[in-house]
């Protein structure tokens, strides 16, 4: 009865989204979030020809993406509506899964509440995009982890997806990393290998990523954003489906946080493999990985927090997890860009004071709580290295 709970719950906010998107419940340009789903189904009308969209900026994704979008166009006539059909099938089965994983462990309902909440903290955004996909083969990656083949596999599917969830292998202890890293290779290269096969133009995207500067959400572009309540013009410009901050200077100081996110996740890395990580929860680790990448990223759009949500939806299948105030943070962060986006977009990036507010909350928030989960790593880092590895657990 009390799973029963649950689906209920999650029936009942996920038809509430819809209704936001669709106009038939009121929300501040609601209608407006699905914009982007309706670029996924013209997309999709090329794709289903085995043909990716070479050349357009507004693609910035990898091969897999490609593979649901042209799913779109063969499931119905409307691949608007398959596409969202898409997401809530694989939000579904995200919590399906966490059920299951809380029933086996007999660690209670917890992580699917948590993932049921987190689409209302989210908004409609949560459905308005395709995130939800890439986030059950994370997900499915912090479940597996006493498998670690099959979490691999999964972390390689996500990564093909959206790249994010192949960060999901660090969360396997040292003595499983081998058997993780093979399953995410063999499963990369056959899925890859296939959707080559099927398709021409599969990594075009990767030729984009270098020329990105700081998107206006970004932690990076903070400073700049901040300045105009207080009068500064920052000039901004529409590029790669994203409005950034259109200053020179915001191209070395990308670069500059790139490569400091590169520099903590290699050293988090090394930790593992030295068994100093092995203290930690499995998501715990994967939740601080996945923080610094978004902290240090040039992007910052509010999908993003769905990607937050699942894994931090797995800490709470394990008693041992201590993000626990980290995930507290987050929920008011993202409230903050719920607000933000779509109802304070057009004010923030005119400088209106109560926008750049908002902004200032989430990002702050978001790095308080990135530094708290580094230092928990941290923490661990600096206890003598275990004998055994944590073979199970989220």
């Amino acid at each position: 009865m009390r799973s029963a709970a649950v689906v209920v719950a999650w029936v009942l906010s996920r038809a509430l989204l819809i209704g936001f998107v669709t106009g038939v419940v009121p929300y501040p340009d609601g209608p407006s979030v699905i914009n982007d789903v309706k670029l996924y189904a013209e997309w999709s009308n090329l794709l289903v020809t085995g043909r990716f969209p070479i050349g357009d900026d507004m693609w910035q994704y990898p091969p897999g993406a490609g593979v649901v979008f042209a799913l779109a166009a063969v499931i119905g006539s409307n691949p608007v509506a398959a596409l969202v059909g898409i997401v809530l099938a694989c939000d579904l089965a995200v919590l399906v899964i966490l059920l299951l994983a809380g029933h086996r462990r007999g660690v209670g309902r917890g992580a699917a509440w948590a993932w049921v909440a987190s689409a209302l903290i989210i908004g409609p955004v949560f459905i308005g995009r395709f995130d939800v996909v890439p986030t059950l083969a994370a997900v499915g990656a912090l479940v597996l982890v006493a498998r670690p083949a099959w979490s691999g596999a999964s972390a390689a599917a996500g990564a093909l997806l959206k790249v994010w969830p192949g960060l999901m292998l660090i969360a396997l202890p040292r003595r499983q990393l081998p058997a993780g890293i093979l399953g995410f290779v063999g499963a990369g290269a056959a899925i890859l290998i296939a959707i080559m096969l099927w398709s021409s133009g599969g990594i075009s995207f990767l030729g984009e990523q270098g020329a990105r500067g700081l998107q206006v959400e970004s932690v990076g572009a903070w400073p700049f954003m901040t300045a105009q309540a207080f009068g500064v013009s920052v000039p901004t410009e529409f590029r790669f489906g994203a409005v950034e901050v259109d200053i020179a200077a915001t191209i070395p100081i990308g670069l500059a946080i790139t490569i400091a996110g590169f520099v903590i996740l290699a050293l988090m890395g090394i930790a593992r493999l030295m068994g100093r990580l092995e203290d930690l929860s499995p998501a715990d680790v994967a939740l601080a990985a996945l923080l610094i990448s978004i902290v240090t990223s040039r992007v910052l759009s509010p999908q993003y927090a769905v990607w937050i949500a699942g894994v931090a939806a797995v800490t709470f299948l394990d008693p041992r997890s201590r993000m626990r105030t980290v995930v507290w943070l987050l929920v008011p962060s993202v409230l903050a860009a719920q607000v933000l986006y779509p109802l304070a977009y057009g004010s923030f990036l005119g400088g209106a004071w109560w926008a750049v507010a908002l902004q200032s909350v989430r990002i702050v928030l978001l790095v308080i709580a990135t530094v708290w989960a580094l230092a928990v790593v941290t923490q661990a880092v600096r206890r003598p290295p275990q004998s055994a590895a944590v073979a199970s657990g989220a």
